[in-house]
């Protein structure tokens, strides 16, 4: 990884490049805020502060009365949820991507032990797939003695002479009344592994300061709390490259099924990738949810589950209440999206105290472009005059462009749109005319 100096619209921008291709250890599902990514893990924690880039500040959310559904109390921490949310401010402030824990995927709160990568992510003469088969292994053989134990446990008459683990996993069970809780519990499915996500989360802070004041803009012109644009933290973690292992892709995490209705995709370009197309869509998609379902909590889980979905759970729980949807004596949502809004919630908490999980925290400088139509076929050698035939300063400003359009093999279609450095906006609308 290195940085990158680009001059382009009068701002000095920093870019973080990534020259090898890896894939991270991912969970027993696809769960908030993790994806199977294209790219190394991130950098240990955010780059340490320079002199060149803006420290990071507190978001000021405030007061937002004329914005839809907004109320003090819309993005708290709703009572009976507090474990769950508990749970992933850990993930995202106390274990990295070389950690992780096993826990129970239905009582969210029992955590079996952690598990530690540090001494397999060292071993550099082993290639990433062999070091992620290493890992797998490990979190399997720590499973498999997990689940011995709970069976034995099952067996237990007289828990007077239990002591060490088996004493704590049965503590940990003590309030659960199920007449065969621990073999439940062992069984596959239940059995769930979180990989951490502190140095993705310090990352993502970092690479928010591109686009979150624009993000905010858009926010606010839809007439929606500001407190929404926080969903990348959960989706992407402002990875601009994060793609799911089901087809999910950008900052918001579109897949193409559900973009079609708000974004356009061809060929040459894929607007799911460019982060401000897809923060007007998000908002556009999050509008139509809370209109539909009527609160925040359940509009952000329709955003992960469908909103057919929940709303059809709503009629059949015959409760709004997003507490009791996701409670497991229920047992309506799949992992993802029972922890959508837990993770949501925590992850506003933790950008909000930035400074106290993650100490001195800086921000990109602001990308901004200026976004013209293109009316016809543009071959890669019209575009690049407007951005002095810089192709990193032309790719950063542009992601959601295809790479074959960059290698010449395919133009930018028309009806699609270019972002060109400010000062270059007249010279390019002119030429387009």
């Amino acid at each position: 990884m290195i940085f990158l100096r680009l001059i382009g619209a009068g701002a000095l921008v920093y870019m973080f490049v990534y020259f090898a291709t890896a894939r991270e250890l991912v969970p027993d599902d696809d769960g908030p805020m993790q994806q199977e990514e294209v790219m190394p893990p991130p950098p240990a924690e955010a780059p340490p502060p320079t002199a060149l880039n803006p420290k990071w500040a507190p978001p000021n959310f405030g007061s937002q009365i004329r914005a839809l559904g907004w109320t003090p109390e819309a993005f708290t921490v709703p009572k009976g949820m507090e474990e769950r949310i508990d749970f992933w401010k850990n993930i995202y402030t106390r274990y990295t991507s070389n950690q992780g824990i096993l826990h129970d995927s239905k009582y969210i709160n029992l955590i079996y032990s952690s598990v530690d990568f540090k001494d397999i992510t060292e071993l550099t003469e082993l290639t990433p797939p062999q070091r992620e088969k290493a890992r797998r292994k490990r979190v399997d053989a720590m499973k498999k003695e997990i689940a011995v134990r709970l069976k034995r446990l099952q067996e237990v008459k007289d828990d007077s002479t239990l002591t060490g683990e088996d004493r704590r996993y049965w503590d940990m069970f003590a309030k659960i009344e199920e007449p065969k809780k621990f073999i439940e519990a062992a069984r596959r499915g239940r059995l769930r592994f979180q990989l951490g996500q502190r140095n993705q989360f310090a990352a993502g802070i970092y690479q928010s300061g591109r686009y979150l004041r624009q993000m905010e803009e858009i926010f606010m012109q839809e007439g929606l709390p500001l407190e929404l644009t926080r969903l990348p933290y959960v989706e992407s973690s402002f990875n601009l490259r994060a793609r799911s292992k089901v087809g999910a892709t950008g900052l918001w995490q579109f897949m193409r099924s559900s973009a079609r209705a708000y974004m356009r995709m061809d060929n040459s370009a894929d607007e799911r990738n460019d982060p401000l197309r897809a923060t007007r869509a998000a908002a556009k998609k999050l509008k139509d949810n809370f209109q539909m379902l009527k609160t925040w909590p359940l509009a952000i889980t329709a955003y992960n589950r469908g909103s057919s979905g929940v709303r059809r759970l709503v009629e059949k729980e015959g409760t709004t209440d997003i507490v009791d949807l996701i409670d497991v004596r229920r047992g309506r949502f799949g992992f993802a999206s029972a922890n959508f809004f837990a993770s949501f919630i925590a992850a506003v908490e933790v950008e909000r105290n930035a400074d106290k999980y993650f100490g001195e925290v800086e921000v990109l400088p602001e990308l901004r472009g200026a976004e013209i139509q293109i009316f016809k076929n543009q071959p890669v050698k019209d575009i690049m005059k407007w951005f002095n035939d810089d192709l990193a300063l032309a790719q950063l400003l542009n992601p959601h462009v295809n790479e074959s359009v960059w290698k010449g093999r395919t133009p930018l279609a028309r009806k699609q749109f270019l972002r060109v450095p400010l000062l270059q906006e007249n010279q390019a609308r002119g030429e387009l005319e």
